[in-house]
């Protein structure tokens, strides 16, 4: 065939106006969009719950865990070790095991290890990063450099500081490569000076403006942007809000149990092949759920975008097997501690709850214990020490220990009648040997023996050293008692064999 010169000239044209075209257009025109399946599996605050557990009876529904599908026989790190397996299988390993901190402080695991005992059965159940939490830092500096030197798996946070060198302490970020899809993982935690290994040579940047400086740099070094925060989920909101650019991120500290993800809207920067916010996951306490967001990704020549999500809690219970090597792990270090820690010291005729709200029938019994063992008029007891329930029937060390998972040494303090009432206003601890009664921040009544507490009197007062430390510093310690707190309730039980719950009114909270 034969074009002429007019032809020639309109066919060259066109072919020009086409190339134009193929540069101008976008790359959606011409190319294939490409898709990913990330799936995260994750915990928080399972604060020392290697084995599986029971809780009681919920007192009303109001309870958290009285929403949990199980509350018997729940948890235990080996089955979730299973689980997370069994999923990445089905994933083809496009999977990561991530967790938001707090594995110590909650059992006998906590107190005889010191974290090493936790860190081993993540590294045995396959755990990929994790951030600390606070209760990480409630062991000496030496140990908690221990426990993050021998775990499989990095930490990282990017607001820890190493004092005495003015550097982080570990990695802000780690990324991985999920086919081609990169996704970056920070890490950021409360603030925690009051811990033992802060104390001893850590510092804490402000999170929000560490995030706000870091998360722009990883924009443009990887696709998705994670941040595994320990600040509780009001503070996650907080930050999806003030830092653009964290596609999801995966809470702890707060105990917050997400059934469904939360999601904080950026509807001005939201397009097709982008969800145009931030997704928030966080898995109660303890292990008993192992939560799974699983995220689609999609690109068209550029970045991945999260384009969807789905999220859900995953039950762990009786019906999952435990891991056989994460199993032994644990048994590794339960065989040594369980005679002792099995132990039945007692009988309990009803379950003794912990309720901070009001009174609370298990910090009645510590406060009553401490007061014995030290033999003062009055003993004081903050609610945050009480971490478990006492179930009815048998009482072993293990239950006492759940409950009281610190070693927290009793101290006698002689404190004026004045400075007294300042500490129960200052934290509305549980009592021995006194009543009150707070009304917002006021204490209206307050008595010891049925009389008023006379503000120039002095009354000797047992607590523990954690208490003196945060409240009391100030006031003259008679004495040190060479026992702990979990010792003295341990003593308290076996001398009475059998125990029911107390509730007398001696502290009100309106």
């Amino acid at each position: 065939m034969t074009v002429g010169t007019s032809g020639a000239k309109r066919l060259a044209r066109t072919l020009l106006l086409a190339c134009v075209l193929a540069v101008l257009a976008p790359a959606s025109l011409w190319c294939s969009p490409e898709y990913r399946a990330v799936t995260l599996l994750y915990t928080n605050d399972t604060h020392g719950h290697l084995l599986p557990f029971s809780y009681p009876d919920p007192p009303d529904p109001s309870v958290v865990y009285a929403s949990l599908p199980a509350i018997k026989d729940v948890g235990g790190i080996a089955r979730r070790a299973t689980l997370a397996r069994q999923i990445a299988g089905e994933m083809r390993g496009n999977t990561m095991l991530v967790d938001a901190g707090d594995v110590l402080d909650g059992t006998p695991f906590s107190i005889e290890y010191h974290g090493e005992a936790d860190f081993a059965a993540m590294s045995s159940a396959g755990y990929q990063v994790m951030v600390p939490g606070n209760h990480e830092f409630n062991t000496s500096l030496e140990q908690f450099r221990w426990n993050i030197g021998t775990a499989s798996f990095p930490l990282v946070c990017a607001n820890l500081l190493d004092r005495q060198t003015g550097n982080l302490l570990l990695p802000a970020y780690r990324t991985y490569d999920f086919q081609g899809a990169r996704v970056a993982v920070f890490g950021i935690t409360v603030p925690s000076p009051e811990y033992k290994a802060a104390i001893e040579g850590l510092d804490f940047l402000d999170p929000y403006q560490v995030a706000r400086e870091l998360v722009p740099k990883l924009k443009n070094q990887a696709d998705i942007v994670i941040a595994l925060s320990h600040l509780g989920v009001s503070e996650d909101v907080k930050l999806a809000e003030a830092v653009p650019g964290i596609d999801v991120i995966v809470g702890g500290h707060s105990h917050t149990r997400l059934a469904v993800p939360k999601f904080v809207r950026r509807a001005e920067q939201a397009h097709a092949f982008w969800v145009g916010g931030t997704v928030i996951v966080q898995a109660f306490e303890k292990g008993v759920e192992l939560g799974r967001l699983d995220l689609r990704l999609r690109r068209d020549g550029g970045p991945f975008t999260l384009m969807s999500y789905t999220g859900r809690l995953l039950p762990v219970t009786s019906e999952i097997p435990d891991d056989p090597s994460t199993a032994e792990t644990v048994a590794r270090y339960y065989e040594p501690i369980s005679k002792y820690y099995g132990d039945v010291i007692g009988e309990a005729t009803a379950t003794l709850y912990d309720n901070r709200r009001t009174e609370s029938a298990v910090l009645n019994l510590v406060a009553d214990s401490i007061r014995e063992a030290a033999g003062t008029q009055i003993a004081m007891y903050g609610v945050g020490g009480i971490r478990a329930d006492i179930l009815q029937g048998e009482i072993r060390v293990w239950d006492v220990a759940t409950v009281l998972p610190f070693k927290n040494r009793i101290m006698a303090l002689e404190m004026t009648g004045q400075r007294l009432k300042q500490g129960l206003k200052a934290f509305a601890p549980g009592v021995s040997g006194m009543r009150y009664r707070m009304v917002g921040d006021g204490i209206v009544e307050a008595t010891v023996g049925g009389t008023p507490i006379d503000e120039s009197a002095t009354y000797e007062v047992a607590t523990i050293d954690w208490l003196v430390g945060l409240y009391f510093s100030d006031v003259r310690v008679a004495k040190e008692l060479d026992i702990y707190s979990l010792g003295a309730v341990v003593n308290y039980i076996k001398a009475r064999k059998v125990i029911s719950p107390v509730a007398d009114g001696r502290r009100i909270i309106q």
